[in-house]
């Protein structure tokens, strides 16, 4: 939910550009670490997968989060892993 808000709100704050080494390719199963400095970041680093990868990535996030009450059915509901 909150990747497909950052992409189309994403492009009336600034450019969001993916960038990868030169002949780098993520297969099936690839596991990707993102340390994120603010809580945008997340909404962000999505938007940037999704345009990288076509595809819905599986999403590891604090298992925190599920004990707010709406957010933790919407995480549950768009498959978000606690």
């Amino acid at each position: 939910m909150l990747s497909r808000i950052a992409a189309h709100v994403v492009p009336f704050f600034g450019r969001l550009t993916v960038t990868a080494d030169p002949g780098a390719r993520l297969e099936p199963g690839s596991i990707l670490v993102v340390n994120h400095t603010s809580t945008a970041d997340p909404a962000l680093v999505l938007a940037a997968l999704r345009r990288r990868l076509a595809v819905e990535p599986v999403l590891l996030a604090t298992a925190g989060l599920w004990r707010i009450p709406l957010l933790g059915r919407a995480l549950t509901r768009e498959g978000y892993v606690p």
